[in-house]
């Protein structure tokens, strides 16, 4: 059998099929879509294309769910005449026991990565249930960790997790968006000032990544010299309730995961 089936190949199945072909290899993943586009994309990477979701479960150990989490119910049935060995889902907010009551006492492992695998710079929420293994738990952490980073939490804060890795890729490209607008409006150059503005958000990141001891209020501070510019935006995003509003963004985001488990 092959160690990984890929189920769905939507933007981060095929992420996910490319990080783990460079992996551990082509020939050691399968996968199954109902869409004739993503099945020849999958060939393109060279994996097996299987015929149907019970078919993928015959292939492979490991089955990688990566379906939007509407289509979990459906799918499920689908998976069920297969028997899969052992489930990794990617689906947001939906817990571990929707696998167990539909196929039965088994292996799963949850999983929230973010769209930044398919550069091999994701990061990557983890748990399992108890019946999996060490052997294909490490096998998961060390696939998501050649695509980026990847830590083991509790599955009681997979949703509030969402929060922190899963969701906010698109709180910072809207961030950039808002601060190119009001660059545009105020007459700068679109191409100059997106270049400008995404390499600070790059660079920026590195400092963080090179001293994750430092508290990031350090870095806000040194930015901020007394009397200068950058302390004025930054009182205005405080006083404006900048601080409360994400964490309403984020409120909601998880309530909706929960929504979406039930």
């Amino acid at each position: 059998m092959r160690k990984l089936g890929i189920l769905g190949l939507g933007h981060m199945g095929m992420a996910l099929a490319k990080g783990a072909a460079a992996s551990i290899g082509a020939e050691e993943i399968a996968a199954y879509d109902p869409s004739a586009e993503k099945q020849s994309a999958g060939k393109d990477v060279g994996i097996q294309i299987a015929e149907t979701p019970a078919a993928l479960c015959g292939e492979a150990h490991i089955i990688l769910v990566a379906v939007r989490p509407q289509d979990i119910g459906s799918l499920l049935e689908e998976l069920k005449p297969g028997q899969p060995e052992c489930i990794l889902t990617i689906a947001a907010g939906i817990p571990i026991r929707r696998f167990t009551d539909v196929l039965g006492p088994m292996p799963v492992m949850r999983a929230m990565p973010n769209t930044p695998l398919q550069l091999r710079e994701g990061a990557v929420a983890l748990c399992r249930n108890e019946l999996c293994s060490q052997e294909d738990f490490d096998f998961a952490l060390n696939l998501f960790r050649s695509m980026g980073t990847a830590c083991e939490i509790s599955e009681d804060h997979m949703c509030d997790i969402i929060a922190v890795n899963g969701s906010t890729p698109a709180y910072f490209y809207y961030l950039i968006e808002c601060l190119l607008n009001d660059a545009v409006s105020r007459g700068l150059d679109e191409a100059d000032a997106r270049e400008l503005l995404v390499q600070t958000m790059i660079g920026s990141g590195k400092m963080l990544m090179a001293d994750k001891e430092k508290p990031i209020s350090r870095f806000v501070d040194e930015v901020c010299s007394k009397g200068g510019t950058t302390i004025e935006a930054i009182n205005v995003l405080k006083d404006g309730g900048f601080e409360s509003l994400i964490k309403d963004a984020d409120t909601a985001c998880i309530r909706r995961a929960e929504e979406l488990g039930k």
